[in-house]
């Protein structure tokens, strides 16, 4: 019995088709293949490939380290100022900028050059980024936001490397200001990261003098002139120091006299302007010389202290006997 021969137009005979010209082109792309990998010209092509993307690599390693190296004698000379030195503080400050700006354009050229080397389509792979930053800028307004007020903050100088200063209840020294975020250090060491947006107000103890206030409260039963003329001794015996002559920027301390009066005694006032910075050493060194020469020439500092009134049942007042021992109770 003889089998019915396929019509041209049968679906078996369209999918014989698809696969032989499958076979065939599978069959090109191998001989294709074949053929450039023992070409000379390819391997050569992609030797010079390799050897252009490894000089461009090597090149922005070289500008990388000439920069820093530039960067590390600019520091190096700056940083033999006194550390509240405003030139200082500036070099700092926008030495570390100019490191991130440069680390960011050398890369980010590098990165364009190596691809178009490669065989990438450099101005769809531009417009593409052009479309996606729009997109992000869209989307990252806060970024954006902070990007432009460490602009300013860096722009008008509010601010720098090494400064003292307040951000709400925080208070610490600046150690690295950039477009970004800045990083403040508190006291107990706690390292701050604090977004240049969120800096709306800021008290910076850096700028111009510091004023150290060192308030004394006396007792009633001392003889307020007495106390005053002992305070004007130990203004005077820090003032002579080398400490002082070298921390003051102003005259010598002053003595406000009596500036209040509250339950437990009066209230005396030491103050002095000094160099920013210095103002927590002078308030330790003059607290420690007031408490010494009070306590020699017999000064008391008061106490809290409560009078207490003691009735008897039949509403008659106690004795003071009595009442002494109530209030010892």
């Amino acid at each position: 019995m003889q089998l019915n021969p396929l019509r041209p137009d049968s679906p078996e005979v369209a999918v014989q088709d698809s696969v032989k010209q499958a076979a065939k082109t599978a069959a090109e792309v191998i001989v294709g293949l074949r053929d450039r990998l023992t070409s000379e010209a390819f391997w050569l092509n992609i030797g010079w490939t390799v050897i252009q993307v490894v000089v461009v690599i090597t090149a922005a390693l070289f500008l990388l380290g000439l920069f820093e190296r530039i960067k590390r004698r600019w520091v190096k000379r700056a940083q033999m100022a006194p550390t509240l030195d405003k030139r200082r503080q500036r070099v700092l400050t926008v030495a570390d900028l100019l490191g991130s700006v440069a680390r960011y354009a050398v890369w980010t050229v590098t990165g364009i050059t190596v691809l178009s080397m490669v065989g990438f389509d450099i101005r769809a792979l531009l417009a593409g980024a052009g479309i996606a930053g729009l997109a992000i800028g869209f989307g990252a307004q806060t970024f954006v936001k902070d990007v432009i007020s460490g602009f300013f903050l860096l722009f008008d100088d509010t601010l720098g490397n090494g400064d003292l200063i307040r951000i709400g209840d925080d208070v610490g020294t600046v150690e690295y200001v950039g477009l970004r975020l800045i990083k403040v250090r508190k006291f107990s060491g706690e390292l701050l990261m604090v977004p240049a947006g969120e800096v709306r107000t800021f008290g910076n103890q850096s700028v111009g003098f510091a004023r150290v206030v060192v308030t004394v409260a006396l007792s009633y039963e001392q003889d307020a002139h007495e106390a005053l003329r002992v305070l004007e001794a130990v203004a005077e015996e820090w003032a002579a120091t080398d400490a002082a002559k070298d921390a003051m920027v102003d005259d010598a301390p002053e003595v406000q006299g009596l500036l209040s009066l509250d339950d437990s005694g009066v209230t005396a006032r030491i103050i002095v302007q000094v160099r920013p910075g210095e103002q927590f050493a002078a308030d330790r060194a003059i607290r420690t010389l007031v408490k010494q020469r009070l306590a020699e020439a017999g000064v008391e500092i008061p106490f809290p202290r409560r009078t207490v009134y003691v009735r008897s049942s039949g509403g008659a007042a106690a004795s003071p006997e009595d009442a002494a021992a109530a209030g010892a109770d």
